[in-house]
């Protein structure tokens, strides 16, 4: 069997993170993506996966720029403009020879020189893996998100032999045709009834395995009770 390529393995990171959903917090007055969710969320599918983002920065530069005059001692105060160049190279851990970098920039500023690096390079990574897999931020319910993700995704090939197995115990234990029942789980769920089961998007799935699990539980119990 081959060994999974590190493009093969960012695929399956990006379908494993298909969004993340903002967060209110106490000291802003509207919803972010915290750092911490969007470092949670990947890690735990990058160890999952095997693979390491090493990140380095190739390019510093630091502005300090006039921005007040404090009224009680009268000095100046500044503020630290740093623009950091950034280099983020995806590694394979079972393969380690092979690597894709990605060049990013990021960008902060505050009156403390050291807070605006922290703040650069905190606001990169978070910025980097939005970007990178192209993840959606919205305060929309995920649960409706995710069934429009669903709506776009083929089935796969296990749901596919799910569903194929479930028509065949209705068949045994009713002694009736199994594609009779599969035109009646899509004519209640609303499924296009031209689709056979290989043509279901993974929403297809989802509705029609419920309907057919519900008769299959229900006929066994009929049985068992005979």
């Amino acid at each position: 069997m081959s060994e999974t390529t590190l493009v093969e393995k960012l695929i399956q990171l990006r379908k494993k993170v298909p969004y993340i959903k903002k967060e209110q917090k106490q000291y802003i007055k509207f919803s972010v993506v915290s750092s911490e969710t969007v470092l949670t969320e990947f890690n735990t599918h990058m160890n999952e996966l095997n693979i390491y983002l090493k990140t380095e920065v190739v390019n510093k530069t630091i502005e300090r720029q006039k921005i007040a005059v404090n009224e009680k001692t009268k000095k100046d105060i500044f503020s630290y403009l740093v623009t950091l160049d950034m280099k983020y190279t995806w590694i394979n851990g079972d393969n380690p020879s092979e690597r894709e970098e990605v060049t990013f920039s990021a960008i902060a500023d505050d009156e403390n020189s050291s807070y605006a690096y922290g703040q650069a390079l905190t606001y990169a990574e978070k910025t980097f893996f939005m970007k990178e897999f192209n993840i959606p931020a919205d305060d929309v319910d995920p649960d409706v998100f995710q069934k429009e993700i669903l709506k776009r995704i083929p089935a796969s090939p296990e749901q596919i032999e799910a569903i194929h197995i479930q028509l065949g115990k209705l068949e045994e234990l009713t002694e009736q045709p199994k594609l009779a029942f599969l035109e009646q789980a899509k004519m209640t769920n609303g499924v296009n009834a031209k689709k056979a089961p290989e043509e279901f998007t993974g929403y297809d799935f989802g509705l029609v395995m419920n309907t057919l699990t519900g008769w299959v539980n229900g006929y066994e119990k009929k049985k068992s009770k005979k």
